[in-house]
């Protein structure tokens, strides 16, 4: 039975995965308040067993191995292995003794039963071809009581992170060819109601969903904030779907960069993302 996660695990381990790695300390700074919020929500507490869906380059796994102590473990989770690799490296590097990684497909891997006492995950279930079975297996790893935290992006015209490169793109090289806008990727799970009816369809209780305005936050100018959102997103899809040249990149980038320009403050840009956090507990 060919693997319906295909199309995503060769995408993340290919030039876009080694792209996420190179721009790993911006992503990080920029989701650092995202990534706080989905730690505050989750409730860690120490001992606890935790798994990290869609972990990348471990920021949120390591942030959760502070809150669990070494008496607890945290299981980073990811479907491209050169992001893995960074992981495990920043992990060594850092000292942690309470974390593993796996290299899967949380739609698909056989998760010990009752395994979790919670799941989390920042940006990382929005890539499932069938979300519906993603949830029922998370359902199943997790203990009675146990609960799955995560956050995805809202809709793009919260998201000027997403707008202004997407528009600064098409401006340069034309519309992209029409696609689902809830079709596996980052914006998959911009419907909060769509997304808890799934969560809800896959065993899981307790099911809460709730858009908020967090600002992202990289201690950057316009112009550097500009050279990353070329380089990851919207604007890098329709630049290999038109088979873009430098020359398209630095038009677009100068486009982002004079469209970032008003976010700017003293301490680097600010700017305004609509987060959804959902919720859900297995009873």
């Amino acid at each position: 039975m060919p693997d319906p996660n295909s199309a995503q695990a060769d995408y993340w381990n290919s030039e876009s995965g080694y792209q996420w790695i190179a721009q790993e300390t911006f992503l990080d700074a920029a989701m650092a308040a995202i990534l706080g919020r989905l730690l505050e929500r989750t409730d860690i507490r120490r001992e606890e067993s935790l798994l990290d869906i869609g972990c990348g380059t471990g920021a949120s796994t390591l942030a959760a191995a502070l809150k669990t102590g070494p008496e607890g473990h945290v299981t980073g989770l990811d479907i491209a292995g050169q992001l893995l690799d960074r992981a495990r490296q920043r992990s060594d590097e850092a000292g942690h003794r309470n974390t593993s990684f796996v290299l899967a497909d949380a739609e698909a891997y056989p998760f010990v039963p009752e395994s979790f006492d919670a799941i989390i995950s920042r940006f990382g279930l929005m890539f499932f071809a069938n979300p519906g079975a993603a949830f029922a297996n998370m359902a199943k790893a997790l203990k009675p009581r146990g609960r799955l935290v995560f956050a995805a992006w809202g809709p793009v015209a919260g998201n000027p992170w997403f707008s202004i490169p997407r528009d600064a793109a098409i401006a340069r090289l034309g519309k992209p060819a029409p696609a689902d806008p809830l079709a596996p990727g980052p914006l998959a799970f911009q419907d909060v109601e769509r997304v808890t009816k799934l969560m809800e369809q896959g065993g899981l209780t307790e099911v809460r969903g709730k858009a908020e305005m967090v600002p992202l936050t990289p201690p950057v100018t316009a112009r550097e904030a500009a050279a990353t959102a070329t380089r990851v997103g919207p604007a890098a899809r329709i630049m290999k779907e038109f088979s873009g040249t430098e020359a398209d990149a630095a038009a677009i980038a100068t486009a982002v960069a004079e469209g970032f320009s008003k976010f700017e403050t003293e301490k680097g840009i600010s700017v305004p993302a609509t987060i959804n956090f959902y919720s859900a507990g297995r009873t």
